[in-house]
């Protein structure tokens, strides 16, 4: 929890990214992997805006198969095999399964054919990937099988079924904190709850900053800007006075408490839209439903008939949730970058990049992304732009071929025990299924944290996390609101609420950590409980 912004600030960068979600992160890695001084900044948590909303999945590009864009298609597929090239201990294969119905698009011949190209297109999808990542082919299912796997399908006209195979991001929260642990490995200086108020001045390069947490404010001197905030970009060009922020959807997932299955089911809405529900952590996440019409940006929360129209539309898809506002365990909810064309607003199809023209010595691109499975190849391109902006020369980008932290999936189990053994120190298989799964090789080195400070002991009996991650977090992970231990560093709260008793432990180490007041530490308490509630 040392934040010193006057440290920060006393380099000189070649680039300076705004923005802190898998887009600014990759694009800091990036970056810094070539050789460039990069600082980073967000007035948030790392991961903390839409890198936290979505469906923790990694596509590849079926559904842009479906409107002739095979290109498109292409790649989302290499980009989805990268993933599991760098990231293997945090993917598993997850099948998708959608009905086949009557003479329309999704009939069993029309999906036949798909199915054929999408084979065609994504042959190389295994290539360099682990043998337990394999994605098999797509397949039609009969009638009956589609039945048995998807209760409750509609069975009006049906002919059977599709399957399809994505990944499924086993720990979303903890891959995004991944990509800002290589930039920091990499050379990267990252710094979160850090407000980018403007230009450093009319004739000087960089921005002026404000850290949230102390107030203070300083200059960032950088040759180069890229600008990656997300829902914030209309707020950080306008600082720069730069147009060009694109629009914005509003879109929400939604965390249901209703048992789930292994697979992953897809079916239209009354609204038309095609949803899917995902087995997420024993529950079901159903998305992603979006805003027909364009939204503010400054809206912070979903309004309550956007939530009601959702689970209307989730009952109508997946008729079996009989879903209520009740059985809503955890809203995710951000704003996407939207085009508005005759028939309403969706979402921005393609990442843009833009380089602006901006008063004084820097040069400003602009990154807006659409999905997190390409965030890695918009940012190498963001970064190509700022390379040839820079002049010089400067290696290719590696992070397609670089594992990221602790990516290693060999005995990574193995590795703890021996630390185990060394410290003396027995735990629950449990609590070692939670520590191997979600830190990979970094779990030996926070089991020594936490027994170096007296707290192997669980947070609650209802969690496999130990109090010893908290305290690991604040020291080591730039942990600094209780929101961000409970969500983003440790998978305490991913599922729900992780009940008070928790929430209260995490809250006092966390405040001794940062030396919080007892009115601090009872306000943190409240801001992370108003996340939950619906």
């Amino acid at each position: 929890m040392l934040r010193d912004l006057e440290a920060f600030v006393r380099s000189k960068y070649d680039v300076l990214v705004i923005g802190g979600g898998i887009h600014g992160l990759f694009a800091a890695y990036d970056a810094a992997s070539r050789g460039l001084s990069v600082a980073l900044v967000d007035r948030s948590d790392f991961g903390s805006g839409l890198s936290f909303n979505h469906q923790r999945t990694l596509h590849g590009g079926l559904r842009a198969l479906q409107t002739g864009h095979v290109r498109k298609t292409r790649q989302q597929i290499l980009e989805r095999r990268t993933w599991a090239r760098i990231a293997p201990h945090l993917l598993r294969p997850l099948p998708f399964l959608v009905a086949t119905t009557g003479w329309t698009t999704r009939s069993r011949s029309a999906v036949r054919l798909g199915f054929a190209i999408y084979d065609l297109v994504g042959r190389k999808r295994n290539t360099g990937v682990s043998p337990e990542l394999h994605l098999p082919k797509p397949k039609l299912e009969s009638a009956a099988a589609t039945k048995r796997l998807f209760p409750g399908v509609n069975e009006r006209g049906l002919s059977g079924g599709a399957v399809w195979y994505d990944y499924q991001i086993r720990h979303a929260d903890r891959l995004t904190w991944t990509v800002a642990l290589a930039a920091r490995e990499a050379g990267a200086r990252l710094m979160n709850y850090v407000e980018a108020l403007g230009p450093a001045s009319a004739n000087g390069g960089g921005a002026r900053v404000r850290d949230l947490a102390s107030g203070q404010e300083a200059v960032i001197d950088a040759r180069t800007i890229v600008v990656a905030a997300g829902s914030g970009m209309g707020s950080v060009l306008g600082s720069f006075d730069v147009p060009g922020a694109p629009p914005l959807l509003r879109a929400m997932n939604l965390l249901l408490n209703r048992p789930a299955r292994d697979i992953a089911t897809a079916a239209p809405a009354s609204s038309g839209r095609m949803l899917t529900a995902v087995p997420w952590q024993g529950y079901v996440l159903v998305g992603t439903h979006q805003s027909q019409e364009l939204v503010n940006g400054n809206e912070d929360r979903p309004p309550e008939q956007a939530i009601d129209a959702f689970l209307a539309d989730a009952n109508t898809a997946f008729p079996r949730l009989s879903a209520k506002r009740g059985d809503i365990r955890l809203v995710h909810y951000g704003l996407v970058p939207a085009v508005a064309g005759g028939r309403g607003a969706d979402l921005l199809p393609e990442p843009v990049i833009t380089k602006h023209n901006v008063a004084g010595g820097s040069t400003l691109v602009s990154l807006v992304g659409v999905k997190y499975t390409t965030a890695r190849w918009a940012a190498e391109h963001a970064i190509d732009l700022a390379c040839r902006e820079l002049g010089g020369h400067h290696r290719r980008s590696r992070t397609a071929s670089s594992p990221l932290p602790h990516a290693g999936i060999a005995d990574v189990e193995g590795r703890l025990v021996e630390t185990l053994r060394a410290l003396g120190v027995d735990l629950d298989r449990d609590v070692i299924d939670h520590l191997t799964g979600w830190y990979g090789t970094e779990a030996s080195d926070v089991v020594r944290h936490a027994a170096d400070t007296g707290r192997l002991d669980r947070l609650a009996p209802t969690t496999p996390v130990l109090s010893g991650e908290i305290s690991y977090a604040a020291a080591n992970a730039d942990a600094v609101r209780l929101s961000d231990v409970v969500l983003r560093r440790t998978p305490l709260g991913a599922a729900g609420h992780p009940g008070r008793d928790a929430l209260d432990h995490a809250a006092a180490i966390m405040a001794s950590a940062g030396r919080w007041s007892d009115e601090e530490r009872a306000e943190e308490v409240r801001a992370t409980e108003e996340i939950y509630r619906v």
